[in-house]
């Protein structure tokens, strides 16, 4: 690692004169470029487990923990063989929107993959509903895809994404630049979708309102972790 930039004064995202012109860190929630326009994100390392009431967890007995990890680790643990489970944000906070940009990523792991285990991570429709969503979901096989389900239709964007190795982790995710959406293994676009159809039965990408989820189906004790999670769109406020 090299010498850091210092900038004493702090840096800015807002023009001089405004409110937050000489707050000397970046505005949270708005840029300085385009009047209203923001980014909201939510984000997690996993450290701690924090607000434990906006989140919920599916599937009798099972279990999300922080786990040892440098950098934070949490597993969500099915409560039993095949006990399909999953673990959501409660509220829906995202959509996408033509013509404003969508961030996701996930460094994620599967404990095993092989017959009788599935499961997806991604983002859902509120309260998991599975009539809408966009998700990268793991096949016993080990791949993994990239689908997007509309009213029920569900459509495939990415074949193959990767092949997942059980006990190793992936760093995966998407990017929808307001127009095309961008698929990253590694932080290498892989494909690239071009101008999905947004907010109509049978087309590739929704508008519903929307919330992050991890899910697993065991076989027997296999488990889903994740280092840390990124989810972030622009939105007018």
């Amino acid at each position: 690692m090299g010498t850091p930039v210092r900038y004493t004064f702090g840096i800015s995202t807002k023009a001089k004169k405004t409110l937050m012109g000489d707050y000397p860190m970046p505005d949270p929630f708005h840029t300085g470029s385009t009047p209203g326009l923001g980014v909201t994100f939510y984000q997690n390392d996993f450290t701690d487990l924090g607000n434990a009431a906006s989140r919920t967890i599916t599937g009798v007995s099972t279990t999300f923990a922080l786990v040892d990890g440098v950098g934070g680790v949490g597993t969500l643990t099915p409560g039993g063989a095949t006990t399909a489970s999953s673990l959501y944000r409660t509220a829906a906070a995202f959509q996408f929107v033509s013509g404003r940009k969508f961030w996701f990523v996930h460094r994620i792991m599967f404990s095993a993959v092989g017959a009788g285990i599935t499961g997806y991570f991604g983002m859902i429709k509120t309260g998991a509903a599975t009539t809408d969503s966009l998700l990268f979901k793991l096949a016993a096989t080990g791949v993994l895809s990239l689908v997007s389900t509309v009213n029920n239709v569900a459509t495939t964007l990415a074949a193959t994404v990767t092949t997942v190795v059980g006990g190793a982790w992936i760093d995966v995710g998407f990017y929808y630049d307001g127009t095309d959406l961008c698929v990253y293994l590694d932080d290498e676009i892989i494909a690239r979708i071009t101008a999905p159809t947004i907010g109509a039965a049978s087309t590739t990408l929704t508008n519903a309102a929307l919330t992050v989820i991890t899910q697993i189906t065991p076989a027997a004790t296999e488990t889903v972790s994740l280092d840390y999670a990124l989810i972030a769109q622009e939105t007018v406020r």
